[in-house]
């Protein structure tokens, strides 16, 4: 307790501030940002301290919480996967949006629009997505150094000067993907032995185009606006011509 007394005093100090600023010129909403803010600060030192550090006991973090130096529902948060930097249950309580959905700040940065990177009118959060709040090490608030394209940080793999971008898996391209790909989705269908031979035989198809380098079976791949959306478009029929307009015109026999 000696030891974690003194920054706890701080942050004490540093709420009591926020909470009595004046709030001229200030939109509502944005008038409890920074009470929001410390109060994550505040959790996040309890919370390191006991599953991060191993510096206090089991008591003495049981005895923080119960004074209300952490809040206990906002770290239990944190344990669940994809929740790691939440910056307040106030995020997801669906019943302050007029949608019923989370806030704007619990959306990854890479798949939102160019320039849609605006804080949450209820939290002051731009983003607590773990992805991009694990490279800065919080959530990225209001008033946070962080890239001036932040949507484009993020798709580029949120690159630092310690770390470099990460890379997204790419996905498979080509018949032969597509084909085992439906060849799972057949495997955990309804009556999977019924479909064992159509299975067999289309893994058996797969194979045998990947080993014959699939000539002429790669499925073009188009990039949209945005370079997550992949289209795909299958083969074309069999004797089709190209018109000057540029529709496919296929024969009429066939």
């Amino acid at each position: 307790w000696d030891d974690v007394a003194p920054q706890l005093e701080e942050f004490a100090n540093q709420m009591r501030e926020a909470v009595n600023e004046p709030h001229e010129g200030k939109r509502r909403n944005e008038s409890t940002w920074k009470i929001t803010k410390i109060h994550w600060e505040r959790s996040r030192y309890v919370y390191e301290l006991f599953y991060k550090k191993k510096a206090i006991s089991r008591e003495l973090y049981d005895h923080l919480l119960m004074e209300k130096h952490g809040d206990a529902s906002l770290i239990a948060k944190w344990k669940k996967p994809g929740f790691e930097y939440l910056c307040s249950l106030m995020a997801i309580d669906k019943r302050n949006s007029h949608f019923s959905t989370t806030a704007i700040c619990r959306v990854p940065l890479h798949l939102r629009k160019s320039g849609a990177a605006q804080p949450s009118v209820t939290t002051g959060c731009i983003s607590c997505s773990s992805q991009e709040s694990g490279r800065l090490g919080g959530p990225i608030w209001w008033d946070s150094p962080r890239p001036a394209d932040l949507v484009g940080w993020a798709k580029a793999g949120c690159p630092t000067a310690e770390k470099p971008g990460k890379k997204r898996k790419e996905e498979e391209e080509g018949e032969d993907a597509e084909l085992e790909a439906r060849a799972k989705a057949l495997k955990r269908g309804v009556n999977p032995d019924e479909r064992s031979a159509e299975v067999d035989a289309l893994m058996a198809t797969a194979a045998a185009l990947r080993g014959s380098g699939a000539k002429g079976g790669q499925l073009k791949v188009h990039g949209g606006d945005d370079d997550d959306d992949l289209e795909e478009s299958g083969p074309q029929p069999t004797g089709a011509i190209g018109d000057d307009d540029g529709d496919i015109t296929g024969d009429e026999k066939d």
